[in-house]
């Protein structure tokens, strides 16, 4: 016995017709897969900026007192929360497209020129005796090796008169920066090193979560 199967349809036909049922469960796979992202992608930046030579200086080490601040571990803690916060997410929902279906999305983790944080209070110092402020958090990112303080340099060691208790700026030959090992400018600094650093983690996560 032979049967004869006559297809009515083109296969450009067939193909959108897979497609549209195929849809569905794309956009399910998606949005299941951006959730995760979403719910991973903060902690990741978050612990390798914790990673990194310069967190911990500034939490309890030469960074803390040569910029003079008491609060690092708070201030440091607010700016993470601030970059955690603003990461823009874009998607494109999946489409049917010349019988191919697309779909996309990106992630804007940090700011280049870090506008979101230098203005905020975690970015500063507060001199309460003098009355200004110290945007320490432009000099460590942005002036590179440039002089701050001119015929000035820090001591470091025990002094009640010390914001931290433990550095002083005295009047010296020298003039003042950051320290060089620590120094950064827009394109290569404290937080971007820190987001290449975390490149081999991000691109794991983002297997995992279209796998």
């Amino acid at each position: 016995m032979k049967f004869n199967l006559t297809l009515l349809e083109s296969n450009s036909e067939i193909a959108s017709a897979i497609n549209k049922a195929l849809l569905p469960d794309c956009n399910s796979f998606m949005t299941n897969s951006l959730n995760q992202i979403k719910n991973g992608l903060p902690s990741l930046i978050h612990q390798s900026i914790i990673n990194t030579p310069e967190y911990n200086s500034l939490i309890n080490g030469q960074l803390k007192y040569e910029l003079g601040i008491p609060d690092a571990e708070t201030k440091v803690a607010g700016l993470l929360q601030i970059w955690s916060n603003n990461i823009i997410y874009t998607y494109n929902k999946p489409t049917i497209t010349g019988n191919k279906i697309k779909s996309s999305f990106s992630a804007n983790t940090i700011r280049v020129d870090f506008s979101d944080v230098l203005y905020t209070q975690y970015a500063e110092v507060q001199d309460f005796v003098d009355g200004y402020k110290l945007p320490w958090l432009q000099w460590l990112l942005l002036e590179g090796n440039k002089t701050i303080v001119k015929k000035q340099e820090v001591i470091l060691g025990p002094s009640s008169r010390s914001r931290t208790g433990y550095a002083l700026m005295k009047g010296s030959n020298k003039n003042w920066k950051v320290p060089s090992q620590f120094a950064g400018v827009e394109s290569d600094n404290w937080i971007t090193r820190a987001i290449d650093n975390a490149e081999s983690s991000i691109q794991e996560l983002l297997n995992k979560a279209l796998s």
